[in-house]
This record gives C-alpha cells, sequence and structure tokens, in this order.
C-alpha cells in the first residue's frame, strides 16, 4: 500500500492553537478519490496536515510516503514550499503536488521549485482520483486532465476539462474529520460549508472570473445533514465558500436549517457568508433570519469595489443603481439589521480623487457604520495578473507579510505574503498612500463615530462633501504635526509607506489590551477613545473653521463625546438645546429633517457596558465592528 499525505494549513492554525480550521479542501479531495476502488485498493491514507507546525517535526513522523499533496493558498504557500522540499530531500521518491488557488496556470511552480513533481490546475476532486489512479496503475499522466509535469521533453501540461457537477461525497459526513476532533480536544473547530461552486459575475480582480462553467449547486440532503454534522460536533464558526450566497431561493431553507441548528445546541455559534451581489430580496430575507439568533456579526454584503464607472468598465463589473442601495440602506437601518459594504484600493483607473470620493458617495447613500477597504491583491489566476493586463495598466506591485488582526502576537516561523497593487498608471505610490491613510482616517472617524456627527451636519447643512472634510483633515494634521491625533496620523502614514514598498508589515499594539494585534483604524479609536479629551480638544479648531453657530457647535461636540460607549461607563446625561440625535437618526433611515430646536436632557445608556479595555476591545471594536457599536444603544429624553 502506498502511503499518502494530504496538507492544507492556515496561517494562524499553530501547534498549540486554540481554534483551527477543519482542512476541507482537502478532506473532500481525500473523500472523492477513497470513492474509486483503484485507489482503495492501492492508498493507504496517512493524516491529514493541517497545523503549522514545525517542517521537520512533520517530515519526523512520516511513513515513507509515496505521495504528498498540497492545498495551496497565499497564507500557506510559503510553509508549503519549504515542508515540500523537506519532504523531497529525505523521501527523493515521494511524489509532491501542488493544487490551489496560488497556484499558476502555467509551469512557473515547476521552473522555480525542483522538489515539486506535478501540478494540479482549477477544481481538484476529479484530478486527483484520477491521478492517483495513474500514479497506481501506471498509465501515461497525459491522460489525466488539468495537471502540468515534467517530462522527456520538458513541461508538459494537459487536457483542460471544467468539472460540470458537485456529485462529491462529503468529508464530514463520510468520518474524514472525526479522528482529527477526537486527537485534538483543547481545539475548537471551524468549517467550511460550501453549498454552491462557481460564479456568474466576470470581476478581472477575482480568479473565478476566467472560469467558465457555470455556478452548481451541491445537493441539498448533503448540506443539511453536513449542518447537523457541524451542530453535533460544536463547530464554533463556519464559513461560507459560495461566492454568492442568495443567489438561490433554497438559500433561506438553507439559513433556517443554520438558525435552527444554532437554537437547539448552541452550535455553530456564528458564521460568516459571501452574499449574493444581486437577489438582495434572498439577502434581506436571509439577513432577518440570522439576526434572531445573533448569527451572522458581520451582515449582508452591499459591495462596491469601486464607484467609479472607469475603473468598473476596466474591471468587467457593475453596481446597482444607486438609489437602489440607497433605499436598500435604508431598509437595512429601519430593521437594525447589519449591512456593510466594500471597496478595493489599487483597481486600474482608479484615482485619489475617485477613490476618495467613492467613500464620501458611500456615506450620502446611508452607509455610515461599517465598510471595509482592501488592498487589491494581484491573484496568479484572475485576469488582473496576467501579463498583458499588468502592461497595459502600469501595475507594479510588492509582496507583503500577511498579518493576521486580532490575533495574539504569534510568531510565525515561516512569513507568508499577498503581492498587492500600489501602483497604477492613474495612481502613484504617493497617491495610494494618502488614498490607504484617508480610508484609516474616515473609518475612524466616520465609521466608528468618533466625529460622525459633525460631519453629517457639515454635509448636510453646509454642503461639505464628506471627502473633503476628511481630505482637509490630512492637511491639517500635516500642518500640525505637534497634535497628539496628527502624532497618530503620522505613525498610521509611515506604516502605509512601508507597506507600499514592501518592508515587513509591523504590527500594531494598543497596550491595555495585551499583545492582541490591530487594524490600523482600529488602532487609531483605540488610542483616540483612551485620550478622548485630548483628540477632541485637538479637532475643535479644524471643526471650528467650517464656522457652524457657537450654539449648535457646543451642542455637537457635547452629543459626540457623550454617545460614544468607553469601557466601564454605563450611562451619561446631557443638556441640550438641539435635537441632535433625532437629527441624526431620521439621517441613517435616508429620512432627513432639519435639526430641531429643542431643549431637552438626553440620557445614552450602554446595555452592555465592556467592564476593561480588553473586553471594549474584542467586543465592541473587533466582533462589534465598532461602526455598529460605537453609540450607546439606550438613549431616552428627560
Amino acid at each position: 500500500m502506498k502511503n499518502v499525505y494530504f496538507v492544507q494549513v492556515d496561517v494562524s492554525a499553530c501547534m498549540g492553537a486554540q481554534n483551527a480550521y477543519l482542512p476541507y479542501t482537502a478532506g473532500i479531495l481525500v473523500a472523492s478519490a477513497w470513492q474509486s476502488e483503484t485507489v482503495k485498493q492501492n492508498y493507504c491514507f496517512k493524516e491529514f496536515i493541517f497545523l503549522r507546525e514545525s517542517v521537520d517535526g512533520v517530515v519526523a513522523r512520516m511513513e515513507n510516503p509515496f505521495m504528498a499533496a498540497f492545498s495551496t493558498y497565499s497564507w500557506s504557500t510559503e510553509y508549503n514550499k519549504l515542508l515540500a522540499k523537506a519532504i523531497k530531500e529525505k523521501f527523493p521518491e515521494c511524489i509532491i503536488v501542488f493544487g490551489g488557488h496560488n497556484v499558476p496556470d502555467d509551469f512557473s511552480f515547476l521552473e522555480e521549485c525542483d522538489y515539486i513533481d506535478i501540478l494540479c490546475h482549477g477544481e481538484g476532486e476529479d484530478t486527483v482520483r484520477t491521478l492517483m489512479e495513474a500514479l497506481a496503475t501506471g498509465a501515461p499522466l497525459d491522460e489525466v486532465y488539468n495537471i502540468s509535469f515534467r517530462s522527456e521533453n520538458g513541461y508538459k501540461r494537459t487536457e483542460t476539462k471544467c468539472q460540470t457537477t458537485l456529485d462529491y461525497p462529503s468529508p464530514y459526513l463520510e468520518g474524514w474529520f472525526d479522528g482529527l476532533i477526537e486527537q485534538y480536544p483543547e481545539i475548537s473547530f471551524n468549517a467550511i460549508l460550501e453549498t454552491s461552486r462557481g460564479c456568474p459575475h466576470k470581476c478581472a480582480y477575482c480568479d473565478w472570473g476566467m472560469q467558465s462553467v457555470k455556478p452548481r449547486l451541491f445537493p441539498f440532503d448533503r448540506i443539511q445533514k453536513e449542518i447537523q454534522w457541524m451542530s453535533d460536533n460544536k463547530i464554533a464558526f463556519i464559513w461560507g465558500a459560495d461566492g454568492n450566497f442568495g443567489m438561490f431561493d433554497r438559500d433561506i431553507e438553507i439559513a433556517k436549517a443554520l438558525a435552527d441548528a444554532k437554537r437547539k445546541t448552541g452550535y455553530p455559534e456564528r458564521m460568516r457568508m459571501n452574499y449574493s451581489k444581486t437577489n438582495f430580496k434572498v439577502v434581506f430575507e436571509i439577513i432577518k433570519i440570522f439576526k434572531e439568533v445573533d448569527f451572522d456579526r458581520v451582515g449582508a454584503t452591499l459591495s462596491f469595489q469601486s464607484l467609479s464607472p472607469t475603473v468598473l468598465d476596466n474591471i468587467d463589473r457593475k453596481n446597482m443603481d444607486f438609489d437602489f442601495y440607497r433605499n436598500l440602506l435604508a431598509a437595512y437601518n429601519k430593521e437594525n439589521m447589519k449591512a456593510y459594504s466594500e471597496l478595493i484600493l489599487g483597481l486600474p483607473g482608479e484615482t485619489y480623487e475617485s477613490f476618495t470620493q467613492g467613500i464620501g458617495k458611500l456615506f450620502e447613500l446611508g452607509q455610515h457604520f461599517v465598510f471595509e477597504v482592501y488592498s487589491c491583491i494581484l491573484l496568479p489566476n484572475a485576469r488582473i495578473g496576467q501579463k498583458e493586463f499588468v502592461k497595459k495598466h502600469g501595475i507594479k506591485t510588492v509582496d507583503l507579510e500577511i498579518i493576521r488582526s486580532h490575533f495574539a502576537n504569534q510568531a510565525f516561523e515561516i512569513p507568508e505574503y499577498n503581492t498587492i497593487i500600489v501602483e497604477t498608471d492613474t495612481m502613484s505610490r504617493e497617491m495610494w498612500i494618502r488614498s490607504t491613510v484617508f480610508y484609516y482616517v474616515a473609518k475612524a472617524l466616520h465609521g466608528n463615530g468618533l466625529l460622525r456627527a459633525f460631519d453629517i451636519y457639515l454635509r448636510n447643512e453646509k454642503g461639505v462633501p464628506y471627502e473633503k472634510f476628511y481630505d482637509g483633515m490630512l492637511d491639517y494634521f500635516e500642518a500640525n504635526p505637534d497634535l497628539f491625533a496628527s502624532k497618530l496620523y503620522f505613525e498610521i502614514k509611515e506604516h502605509a509607506t512601508e507597506q507600499s514598498l514592501g518592508i515587513v508589515n509591523k504590527k500594531l499594539f494598543f497596550e491595555p489590551c495585551g499583545d492582541m494585534v490591530w487594524d490600523d483604524n482600529e488602532y487609531l479609536v483605540l488610542h483616540m477613545i483612551s485620550r478622548l479629551d485630548e483628540f477632541y480638544e485637538d479637532m475643535i479648531p479644524y471643526l471650528k473653521s467650517f464656522d457652524i453657530d457657537e450654539d449648535i457647535f457646543n451642542d455637537l461636540f457635547r452629543y459626540q463625546k457623550a454617545i460614544l460607549r468607553k469601557p466601564a461607563e454605563t450611562e451619561c446625561r446631557e443638556e441640550l438645546d438641539y435635537d441632535i440625535h433625532s437629527y441624526l437618526t431620521g439621517i441613517y433611515v435616508d429620512n432627513y429633517k432639519p435639526l430641531e430646536k429643542k431643549a431637552h436632557t438626553l440620557v445614552m445608556k450602554d446595555s452592555s457596558t465592556a467592564p476593561d479595555w480588553f473586553n471594549y476591545g474584542k467586543f465592541v471594536v473587533w466582533y462589534g465592528r465598532m461602526g455598529w457599536a460605537s453609540y450607546k444603544d439606550d438613549v431616552t429624553e428627560e
């Protein structure tokens, strides 16, 4: 019997980890391969390698491996390469197979890594099964679809063939992970749930965009049984692998099954889905179902990626009409349901002006709470990663170390990297840096609420565009470098500059929260909240430059400071002359009414006060995404 090992590691799942993902991709490949009688009769499955163990330790316990198969992503590529090389050095006859999203659709991995023998391209269930059959029987590798390998005449690529069905056995239901759960009782396991595969969209930045196969559905009965399995096995967190959950009407029933499982057993505790970009009615129903059991803490995804028509044309993407999004966001806000938006920085055709105007437009549409901006990662199998596309748009990149936010300061022996775009023919590196810092500041002060009352008032009453408010703030920090707020700004700017040059991506800490790693905008928020009086004193000259009437300014100022949630603060009261709170809450649901002068006492309570900085950081800034949890939630008048 030929011994085989399958490797799928996550960047955060090191030895001693409290949480780890079950290796779903490797699992479904194994479950599929072992349906073959030839595989059963010729191979002995030895182990899933899913923790980032020491390379020497893994190799030392291997028993005469015939094949080691690696599932390769950006967060595992470097680890996989070093492990594969070490295996080949000790076991020269072992066949090393690489597949996964980070394996380019060419011969480059074979050219660069002489220890890799075979590459699998695209989906792997059929390919891995037929490859193992060929290796067992001596059949020519030429007959295996979707692989590259070395031949006597050089490198060879076999015929490409797409999988058209998803009728594959489940690694959960076939028992392939039962041993892991028994072996590691100290680990709280996370799992992948895949209900469909494929995407109808052709976005240039995504490697699904180059696939020609249509979206396919996994059997509904299988999905229901997998959810039950996850509930019974106390899976803490589910990541939805679908590209467009909610695209199909049956997804409502899947959502109900997930919610019912949590009600019955408490598991899974929470989940995260990538939602449909078009079927908003179904997604709305799903978010409502999840809200009832506090299941999806992030909420619906209303992704734009860019609001520039030029960029959208370059990346083959279309967004819905702005009025549609405005009404949809208002509907979510009225129901107190979560929805967040995404943009990507570095897309071809984007400029500093179009990027900042895009963020301003998000606020105009009603996205006042949570929005994310991601650096554009150059995926090897996406259209944006192809040489002709890179040349056409003047794309320049750096390899930036992946830092996992919100994890303890774990030093990984083998760093992993993303290749990110930091320059195009329409955005210089300097403008990329300023755009990055603009996002961090706007997210901290508007999305996270520290100056949201002021800039909403200025936009609606003084006609100050949101992007001009924050662009001017960057200039204010530059002109006043000695302010506390300015020093934070320059620290974040330096970090963005280092990232743009590919310098080691440093970790950001906030001492009262211990060794937890924070994103830049979270780092700003935590430091500003910790010295709130000083921060607001720094901002007074800038805010007063907009000539707000003094009595309104004073009310905005008192309200803005008081409404923010703070560690160990359960309640505060403010005597106000203007009804600031009703004014803002009306705007949140797209129901603007002029600011009313009304003397009253506003009582602001926090229904779940964080007792200390650690809990504040974890539950308000991290879990609450701050934008939803930033303000006290029980507000009444006396």
